[in-house]
């Protein structure tokens, strides 16, 4: 039996792999774009690599195996990659537009990825509306997780204190820059990805879970 957690007044929410289901899709985009250099990866590969960690240390990992340095436009052709890729496949994550659509607590999105893709995956999902003006990027503070400092500058722009802020996160530097950062923390974690977790953080298997598991105020409306 789960109890509902009171006091909360604001919802960050992650993107990838949270709202939008990317991950693979992204995945798929390193694969590709690393052969053009000679490193041979797998998807999954990438996935436990990359997940939730910043592109400058995905970019040295790939330097390291390729053996040399990447050139400076490396990084630009893979987002452009990316981008033709989330606009043909990128779905959003099982019931997270319902979830933005119904939810009566305030939330916003935090991410480490630059904003042009966060706003690209969420327009392509369709959820771009229910995010505008609330949408907070580590480019913007030049500080990534799991450092907590993207979270409590998102908590300060939304006036919530971090002690009244929930994260929703299915990585594990999110989830430590939630726990860091002083908030309430939901991994979201499917049966087929499930991380080892530090203490005190709330596990749910779908998103609909998570209006259950808050106070009344952030139940559906």
């Amino acid at each position: 039996m789960t109890t509902a957690l009171p006091g909360i007044d604001l919802i960050l929410f992650d993107c990838d792999g949270t709202l939008v289901d990317s991950e693979i899709v992204a995945a798929d985009a390193w694969v590709e774009h690393s052969a053009r250099f000679g490193v041979s990866i797998t998807a999954t590969e990438a996935l436990e690599k990359f997940k939730g960690v910043n592109m400058a240390d995905c970019v040295a990992e790939i330097e390291r195996l390729a053996g040399s340095p990447l050139p400076t436009s490396f990084v630009a052709e893979l987002r452009d990659l990316m981008a033709i890729m989330f606009r043909a496949r990128l779905q959003p994550i099982a019931g997270a537009l319902e979830l933005v659509q119904s939810l009566a607590v305030p939330f916003c999105l935090a991410s480490n990825a630059p904003r042009d893709k966060i706003e690209l995956c969420l327009r392509v999902t369709g959820m771009l509306p229910y995010f505008e003006g609330r949408i907070y990027s580590a480019y913007d503070v030049q500080k990534w997780k799991p450092d907590p400092a993207l979270f409590l500058h998102a908590a300060s722009a939304m006036a919530v204190a971090p002690a009244r802020c929930a994260v929703v996160e299915d990585s594990l530097p999110g989830v430590k820059a939630g726990l860091a950062a002083g908030m309430t923390v939901f991994a979201l974690q499917s049966e087929d990805h499930v991380l080892t977790l530090p203490d005190g953080v709330h596990v749910i298997r779908e998103l609909a879970e998570l209006p259950g598991r808050l106070a009344p105020v952030a139940s559906f409306s």
